[in-house]
């Protein structure tokens, strides 16, 4: 019986010895949900949202940058969102809040590809800009949403 329990022990110690993957915690911060109350005119892409009858605005950012900004939006009453959906539309509102969240997963090292020397390490990072406004009116452009 304890031959068997100093292999079993032996060969946990092997396993993770031979597995040198270390993982570093997620750490995420946000800034909370910042008051804006900006009036603002935005042009982009209406899509659904991920509940029921809600809907977002993938808009380009200012001054042709590559990034983009994605709105979530609350449409007064008597603005229908749902006709305009995977159309570029320019809306007029007042920009409630804004909130960023960023996310790191943190350095994980991994065994080096056959061939290669050295140690290989993998992070990911999210940031996410997540902005809630509120509908006045849209204008549509005419034109379909890029795919």
């Amino acid at each position: 019986m304890q031959i068997r329990i100093a292999i079993a022990a032996a060969s946990l110690a092997l396993a993770l010895a031979g597995c040198k993957r270390q993982t570093a915690p997620e750490l995420q911060t946000t800034t909370g949900p910042q008051a804006r109350q900006q009036p603002m005119t935005v042009m982009g892409c209406i899509k659904s949202g991920v509940a029921d009858n809600t809907f977002v605005l993938i808009a380009s950012k200012s001054g042709g940058a590559v990034e983009t900004a994605t709105f979530q939006l609350n449409p007064r009453e008597g603005v229908d969102l749902k006709q305009y959906l995977g159309q570029t539309v320019e809306i007029t509102g007042t920009l409630r809040s804004e909130q960023e969240i960023a996310s790191t997963s943190g350095a994980t090292e991994s065994k080096p590809a056959r061939g290669t020397s050295g140690t290989p390490t993998v992070e990911t990072k999210v940031e996410v800009d997540v902005k809630r406004l509120d509908v006045n009116a849209v204008l549509p452009t005419g034109n379909r949403c890029d795919k």
